[in-house]
């Protein structure tokens, strides 16, 4: 069992034994009220769970450190040992999330390919072949869809550099091609090759070796704010 769904089903106890117990007349304990109060407990679990199975990455750690401090400023503030407004709390948290999101953009890489946008709109090259290239692709609130098995490869190495910014990228991938996926995430989610990271800020890398040398390789960096990208193996 992981680790979050024992979180989930131990707060879901809590609560039925609670209700039970109110209902039998056993206790008046204020459920409403409580709710209000401990709710901030919920954020603290979320982050002891990310830490717990972030292992050393970078981007857990950060995530999970985040939700902890959320969390218990939150709870104190519920119970009167802090005193602040969450007007004040969300001054400082969403230029948080902004410097975050703008550090992550500096610090991947650029193909210094050609750039391909879909803002409000899509790039689709699932259909029909297509020659694959380095490039930068650029997801503003649109999707982009790109199908690898029906791109024209050279034996050489491409760069892939995919942002998305409340939008979507999806890449297929076939099984008999080498991929290596490496990215960050803030307040949305990213998954490669079945390994995925989420949350506030998360960070995931994969790689996909071919049984025979040579060939071409693909390397994929990727960056999500309130977005996702996914690259996905399919026959």
């Amino acid at each position: 069992m992981s680790r979050s769904n024992w979180w989930i089903g131990a707060v879901l106890i809590v609560l039925g034994v609670l209700v039970l117990l109110n209902n039998l007349g056993v206790t008046e304990i204020g459920i409403g009220t409580l709710l209000r109060t401990y709710w901030p407990l919920l954020l603290v679990l979320w982050g002891v769970n990310v830490l717990a199975a972030g292992g050393r990455s970078s981007g857990n750690l950060l995530s999970g450190g985040v939700l902890l401090v959320v969390g218990g400023m939150l709870l104190g503030r519920n119970l009167g040992a802090l005193e602040f407004s969450m007007s004040q709390f969300w001054q400082f948290f969403w230029p948080a999330i902004l410097i975050l999101a703008g550090i992550s953009l500096l610090r991947g890489p650029l193909s210094g390919g050609k750039n391909n946008f879909a803002f409000l709109g899509g790039v689709d090259r699932t259909k029909g072949k297509w020659k694959l290239e380095d490039g930068n692709y650029w997801a503003f609130m649109g999707g982009i869809a790109l199908d690898l098995r029906r791109a024209e490869m050279e034996e050489r190495e491409y760069l892939l550099s995919c942002t998305a910014v409340m939008g979507g990228i999806e890449i297929i991938v076939p099984p008999n091609l080498t991929v290596v996926c490496d990215g960050t995430v803030i307040l949305g989610g990213i998954e490669f090759l079945g390994e995925g990271s989420g949350g506030i800020v998360g960070s995931s890398s994969a790689r996909q070796e071919t049984e025979v040398p040579g060939g071409p390789v693909v390397k994929i960096y990727g960056r999500a704010f309130m977005g996702g990208i996914e690259v996905a193996v399919k026959e």
